[in-house]
């Protein structure tokens, strides 16, 4: 998930709205964990729709695909889930134990299929011949994170 303050894709819009209003606002915003960003950018849509009659391709955001970005849209929720390195996590600095990943998919109630599918995004998993233990390899642009993980460690929940 992109930084949108750095995005060349985004762009910032202000005004002014009755602080009752913006204090409703953000209250919601946080009890259902949605970013103000995304709020704003579906009401937005929903604005432009209604006077344009063109509804836009993009009517809800991308779903997250690697930990970082799961972890990155989901801050507010995670807060009290005991992962000591969130923040680090969704700048993808540091990659999650198989331990906090369970912790951080089970706090969201991301379902089992849908948690293989983020763990194998995030990660290149490659089995030793003796079986004994697996390698753990993330590559992007900037980073190259490797971890061995010994068979009795197994993200909880996971089959790999």
């Amino acid at each position: 998930m992109t930084d949108r303050r750095r995005s060349d894709d985004y762009k910032q819009v202000s005004g002014y709205i009755p602080i009752d209003l913006a204090r409703e606002f953000k209250s919601i915003c946080a009890r259902e964990g949605v970013s103000q960003s995304d709020a704003l950018e579906e009401m937005t849509r929903e604005w432009l729709a209604k006077r344009t009659g063109v509804h836009s391709v993009k009517t809800e955001p991308a779903r997250p695909k690697t930990i970082a970005e799961v972890v990155q849209v989901n801050m507010t929720k995670l807060k009290g889930c005991g992962v000591k390195n969130l923040r680090a996590i969704a700048k993808a600095e540091v990659l999650p134990t198989p331990g906090d990943f369970a912790i951080i998919t089970s706090a969201l109630g991301i379902p089992e299929e849908e948690r293989k599918i983020i763990w194998q995004e995030t990660f290149k998993i490659s089995v030793f011949s003796d079986l004994r233990s697996v390698n753990i390899c993330k590559e992007s642009e900037s980073i190259k994170d490797e971890h061995e993980y010994s068979s009795d460690i197994e993200p909880t929940g996971l089959e790999l």
